[in-house]
């Protein structure tokens, strides 16, 4: 435990801190700045560089939505801000990470900020996994689950040296800007799972009820009579409307927000 100064001055009695007084002072000021966010851009602009400030260089803002299958469970990614290295996110998109990220999975078992090296029960493609992020450049990463009334689960993660991962100054600060960011989507209403379920077509909606339904886009093309390019298109935009990463993904977020019917 930190021992507590006794110590009294002349302006009142002393409050007890792990911190020192000119940290206390400049904690508010990124909260202010989320705060005083006008839209989506500029409210995950605010959080990357209050991030950056406790050691972060690297974060990505998610919503994480299990699909409610009692054969076959899976993750579906929605992404709400990022500042990740270009080849890990190109090589994560490749391998279709996102149904199987240990991080995201170990989200909907904790309410608390977690380490990605504290995480238990990890499999040998989880270690794998983690040990191509650090060599793409995240050693390291903190993450901030937020629970949401749907199911759904905002998740910060914060990727950056040991030393800021392992700082619990760093977690109790993460925990808050993370929990101004949520009150602050909702202030603008704009959370893009919502917004973007208005934006799909009817073409992209029959197509990716086909892709839960496991066909493929040449399977599809012949179900509705058009070529395999206009099905990867119209899935391409489905994609992008869902800000999801990978069709099968996006098939799994359709179906959990009730827009496809498999």
């Amino acid at each position: 435990m930190t021992p507590i100064s006794r110590r009294r001055s002349n302006e009142g009695p002393h409050r007890p801190s792990t911190v020192s007084d000119r940290q206390q002072a400049g904690a508010p000021a990124p909260l202010k700045r989320l705060a005083c966010a006008t839209d989506i851009p500029s409210l995950v602009e605010s959080f990357g560089h209050a991030a950056g400030k406790l050691g972060f260089p690297h974060y990505v803002i998610s919503r994480v939505t299990r699909s409610r299958s009692t054969r076959a469970p899976q993750t579906a990614l929605e992404m709400i801000g990022s500042h990740y290295p270009k080849e890990w996110v190109q090589h994560y998109q490749r391998r279709d990470y996102a149904l199987t990220d240990p991080v995201h999975r170990a989200a909907f078992f904790q309410s608390a900020p977690y380490r990605w090296h504290d995480i238990i029960d990890l499999t040998k493609a989880d270690h794998r996994f983690l040990g191509e992020a650090s060599e793409a450049g995240l050693p390291a990463g903190l993450s901030i689950p937020v629970h949401q009334s749907d199911g759904s689960v905002l998740l910060f993660n914060l990727a950056g040296p040991l030393h800021s991962v392992n700082s619990e100054i760093n977690a109790r600060r993460a925990c808050l800007m993370s929990a101004q960011f949520n009150f602050e989507l909702h202030r603008l209403g704009l959370i893009h799972s919502r917004r973007a379920a208005r934006l799909l077509t009817p073409c992209q909606i029959v197509c990716l009820t086909w892709v839960a339904r496991g066909k493929t886009s040449a399977e599809i093309g012949e179900i509705l009579g058009c070529s395999h390019y206009t099905v990867d298109y119209h899935v391409k935009k489905a994609m992008e409307a869902l800000n999801i990463w990978g069709r099968t993904a996006a098939a799994v977020q359709a179906t959990v927000q009730g827009l496809i019917k498999p």
